[in-house]
């Protein structure tokens, strides 16, 4: 039986063009599709745990995704801010990640920004759902007794409705002006 033998030596292939832009693309898809997986997967959790309810499905996603907005923008401005200060390192990963992805360095902010928008979308649709909940078990109430419900949520003393409220004392009256 004839053997063979074969001679393997270890080379490393010399880096071409074609390779750094095939590494240069996997950067960029990588770079692009982090906010795109976030948002999705943040979608899925929302529809997973909590059902659309039947016959307002497109009511109740409305409110959801205006809910994410909503959400992400008062949410997302406050965690962006505590993360620029607490963890700026998180910032130059994104620009370092642009830059080999052969972006401007800018790309890599509005990508982590765009991440921790989608992040602070998920509590949304619970918050919207929260109030509209709460608003819904007061119906019929006038305002008043609504804000003696908030009051009383808060903890807040309860200010009974036929207390008086203080004036001011009566301004005393100069009688000297005028008699020069």
């Amino acid at each position: 039986m004839p053997s063979f033998t074969f001679n393997h030596h270890a080379m490393t292939e010399p880096t071409t063009t074609a390779a750094a832009a095939g590494t240069a693309a996997g950067y960029k898809l990588a770079l692009l599709s982090l906010p795109i997986i976030a948002s999705l997967i943040a979608f899925w959790l929302g529809i997973r745990f909590v059902p659309l309810r039947p016959g307002y499905a497109w009511n109740d996603l409305l409110n959801r995704v205006l809910g994410c907005l909503a959400s992400s923008f008062i949410f997302g401005t406050i965690a962006l801010v505590l993360l620029m200060q607490h963890k700026p390192g998180v910032f130059a990963a994104g620009a370092a990640l642009a830059q080999l992805a052969t972006f401007p360095p800018e790309a890599g902010f509005f990508v982590i920004t765009g991440c921790v928008f989608v992040l602070c979308s998920i509590p949304g649709p619970w918050l919207v759902a929260a109030v509209f909940l709460w608003l819904e078990r007061r119906k019929g109430r006038d305002i008043g007794e609504i804000a003696a419900d908030i009051r009383a949520d808060l903890g807040l003393p309860r200010i009974p409705a036929n207390a008086a409220t203080p004036t001011a004392p009566a301004a005393a009256v100069d009688t000297t002006i005028g008699k020069l």
